[in-house]
């Protein structure tokens, strides 16, 4: 007799096999006969053994750990590389084409983004950033290189544990001769910290050192199998509030918006107005855009509904080791409420459905995005900020 079940770790192959077995109560029969073992003629039919139950773990395909991408075994290597990316200043370079991307608050009035390179690492991003208390718990899971444009004093802890985490933080305030090639100011006219790009490739090239990136979401090759095609409910548009919706509900910069398109399988972001959010591809050496700009896009979106701190006058993520909370994943033009639980620093997040079931993702690009939960409205307000967020979807 065998059982089959898939999950994302591989397909686990359950058999057992009973024999069959003839003895008929004899020593009862013998007893009650009067007769003794030497008496009896005894007929029995031969048992074969009895074989215990079997578990076989047959392993998955090999997978990229940040996309869930069928790979050759061993091609992963080198460091993933990571950069603080402004919301503000559009369009963006090369975000397009990164694996993962976390959407936090900052207090003033709007959203930053930590970008994830690996499969795909560009000569060029930008525009960066600064450093905020909650990356701390973001990316240490990836390892790796994090950019980012400088702190203040009081977040220095935080980028300290950060370093002493396996990460290694390149900043462009304390830019010296090991690093300096790595930036460089592009002029633009906006703020000064918005016009600083990063050198992705050659970064990775620099640090190649470091360890690849581990597996952090777990995945299924075929989409039809994932939990939010298989749990959930249709979901064409999400809408995610990283702010009172009845408040900021119509400002680009607290809210990030989503449609499915069926025909490439993948949430499309949009401005409100129902724009395209562009991204273009830009080369480190010449400096100028190379080809069209590319509508930001992911096969999966993980939405986590997560109180917040007040953390020297940022709001932070409470992300201690043990918390939990709701979460959103969608996929395949479904979207399933589930939770997340968070671990000791580095480790990947958890998140399990209503079942108890670990989630699983579709291979290829996710966005994650963090709002603070109803009970930190209060905090937010303190912090500058415009209040509790939410999420919508139809």
């Amino acid at each position: 007799m065998e059982r089959v079940e898939h999950s994302s770790k591989g397909t686990t192959v359950i058999r057992s096999a009973w024999k069959r077995s003839v003895v008929g109560g004899l020593i009862a029969a013998l007893a009650l006969a009067g007769c003794t073992a030497q008496d009896a003629v005894e007929e029995v039919d031969e048992a074969e053994p009895f074989v215990e139950e079997q578990e076989e773990v047959v392993p998955d395909v090999p997978r990229h750990p940040l996309t869930g991408v069928e790979v050759p075994a061993g091609s992963v290597t080198g460091p993933a590389i990571m950069a603080k990316i402004d919301h503000e200043n559009r369009p963006y370079v090369n975000l397009h084409r990164a694996d993962i991307v976390w959407q936090q608050l900052i207090p003033q009035n709007g959203t930053r983004f930590i970008a994830i390179w690996h499969s795909d690492v560009p000569d060029s991003v930008s525009y960066v950033r600064s450093f905020r208390p909650h990356d701390y718990t973001m990316a240490s899971p990836f390892g790796g290189v994090l950019a980012s444009t400088g702190l203040f004093s009081g977040v220095l802890p935080y980028l300290d544990a950060l370093s002493g985490a396996g990460v290694q933080n390149v900043v462009w305030d304390y830019r010296g001769p090991e690093d300096r090639d790595l930036w460089r100011n592009t002029g633009k006219p906006y703020s000064a910290a918005s016009s600083i790009e990063f050198a992705a490739a050659d970064a990775q090239e620099q640090f190649g050192s470091l360890a690849a990136p581990v597996q952090y979401f777990n995945y299924l090759s075929d989409p039809a199998e994932t939990t939010a095609v298989a749990k959930g409910e249709p979901a064409t548009n999400v809408t995610v509030y990283f702010a009172d919706a009845e408040k900021q509900g119509r400002n680009n910069y607290l809210v990030s918006k989503w449609e499915w398109d069926p025909a490439d399988n993948v949430y499309k972001k949009v401005f409100l107005n129902g724009e395209p959010v562009l991204s273009e591809t830009r080369d480190w050496v010449s400096g100028q855009t190379c080809g069209e700009c590319v509508q930001l896009s992911a096969t999966n979106l993980v939405v986590m509904s997560v109180e917040h701190d007040d953390i020297v006058g940022q709001p932070t993520a409470r992300f201690t080791d043990g918390a939990t909370g709701p979460a959103w994943v969608a996929t395949g033009g479904q979207i399933l409420k589930v939770n997340w639980t968070s671990g000791a620093i580095g480790v990947p997040f958890e998140f399990t459905d209503r079942d108890g079931d670990p989630v699983t993702l579709a291979p290829g690009q996710t966005w994650i995005m963090v709002f603070p939960g109803d009970a930190s409205g209060p905090i937010i307000t303190r912090s500058g900020g415009p209040g509790a967020g939410s999420i919508s979807f139809d």
